[in-house]
This record gives structure tokens, sequence and C-alpha cells, in this order.
């Protein structure tokens, strides 16, 4: 007897099922609602913080692991998995597995950057919550969750190009990585949503014997995530141009259009 492979499906959020600009889900209500009476896990794969991601989990009532800070962490529920396994720390109903760097080391390591650079930075630490709000579009009360970071700063940099290879070569130096995340430049340590993505993957096998993953991304920080999974899928608002970044990946779907419209109408294809 053949085992039907558990379907998993790992998302992005921003521009992805959030719409870049007014953060709406709407659109994306009835591949939700399949999604839910499936039973298919839905695991949110962000920049966003813990915080952040917990306001649209319970705005969608998603009970399932989730990433946060471009693979920082991963936050796995209490009980959620039949099995124990091993984990960093626990934090509230969660097992926490750590991958980033704390975040005041990533501080540290940014201002330095500003010193020996001469370029103008301004990351999440240095702004209120206020400013985040103004900056981003969000709420207040969202952009105070923005601000509770433990393992990525995501910053501004005043200049062009000129300033941004600058930055980008000293942040390397120190050993931290930098990725370009749709609106603003992240630093954060030895940590991706791939590696993140391989981790819950395991532990899904492990619980269900054949899984098959679903990966949906719009931007460059979600490379490594569309590189772990059985079917990667990229969002793109440009129809005629796609990141070289994205060549190498076998099986990738590439789809027209960016936010919760896009992204119900490829899950609802992909689930049909």
């Amino acid at each position: 007897m053949t085992t039907i492979p558990k379907l998993v499906i790992f998302t992005d959020l921003d521009g992805t099922l959030l719409d870049q600009d007014s953060y709406s889900l709407e659109r994306a209500l009835p591949a939700l609602r399949l999604i839910r009476e499936k039973g298919v896990p839905l695991v949110f794969s962000s920049s966003k913080t813990r915080p952040e991601i917990e306001f649209y989990r319970k705005k969608i009532e998603n009970e399932h692991p989730f990433i946060s800070e471009n693979g920082g962490a991963v936050f796995i529920p209490e009980g959620y998995f039949s099995f124990s396994f091993p984990y960093d720390r626990e934090s509230g109903n969660y097992s926490v597995l750590e991958l980033g760097t704390l975040y005041p080391q990533i501080v540290a390591v940014l201002d330095s950057v500003r010193r020996e650079t001469g370029v103008a930075v301004k990351g999440f630490s240095d702004l209120t919550a206020e400013e985040i709000s103004s900056l981003c579009g969000l709420g207040l009360r969202e952009a105070e969750f923005a601000k509770e970071r433990e393992y990525d700063e995501p910053f501004l940099i005043e200049g062009g190009e000129q300033e941004v290879d600058a930055v980008r070569k000293k942040i390397k130096e120190k050993g931290m990585h930098y990725i370009w995340g749709g609106r603003f430049h992240h630093i954060l340590g030895n940590s991706d949503k791939g590696r993140a993505v391989g981790m819950l993957k395991l532990l899904f096998e492990k619980e269900f014997l054949s899984i098959s993953t679903v990966g949906i991304g719009d931007d460059q920080n979600d490379l490594p995530m569309l590189l772990s999974v059985n079917h990667p899928i990229f969002l793109r608002e440009n129809p005629t141009s796609l990141p070289e970044a994205l060549l190498p990946i076998q099986r990738l779907t590439v789809v027209d259009g960016k936010g919760p419209q896009a992204w119900n109408k490829v899950v609802l294809s992909f689930l049909n």
C-alpha cells in the first residue's frame, strides 16, 4: 500500500500571503479555508518577529509551528508533535529551536559597520514605534511588535548602490549575513529560512513518515526556503524579470502577481 505524502505549506508573509501595503489577507481567505478543511499544516516563514507572526496566526486560527526573523528561530507549539525532540529553550507554550545570533550582538555589529564605513545607517533599534508605523504603514501596536526583535535587524541606508555595497561588504567581513527583504536591508547571523525549513521538515517527516512540501515567497530572502522544498513557488511583481538567483531552482513555478490575490490563486490551483 502506497502512503500518500502529507502536504506541508511554508509561506512568506509580506507581499505573499499579506498585501505589501495594507497587510490584509482578505483575498486569500478561500485558499486559507481550503487549507484548514484539508488539514494541511501552514507554516509561516517570515522576517517578522514572533509577536507579529502571532498576531496573524491568531487572525486565521493557525496553530502550526512558525519561523521568525528570516530563520532566526523555529517556534513549535507545546504538544504539536507526538514525540519528544531536542530544542534550545522554552518560551511560553513553545519549544524553540534557535539558529540565529542574538539581537544585542547583531545591533553591536551594525553599529561598528556604521562607524567603519561612514555610511548613514538607521536600524529598527534606532527608530521609535511611531517612526516604524509611519515607514511601514503599520498600526502602532503592530509597529511595537516589530520592535520586539531577537535575531535580525532591519535597517535603512542613506545613499545609493555604492553605499549599499560598502555596508554589504563590511557586514560580510564581520562574519554576519546581509539580505534584502523587499522593504528593508537586514543583518543577521548564520541563519536563513532554508535551514529552519530543513529542521521542520525532519520533524514533519518523523510525524507523518512521508511529506511533500510547498514553499511560497516573493523576494531574495525567500530563496533558501524555495531551495529547500519540493514545490517552490515565486510570486513576482514584474512579469518581465526574474532574479538571477532563482534560475538554478528546479521545478520552480513562477506566478505573475504578488500578495494575497496571487497567493490565493496559486494555492487553490495546487490543492485542487
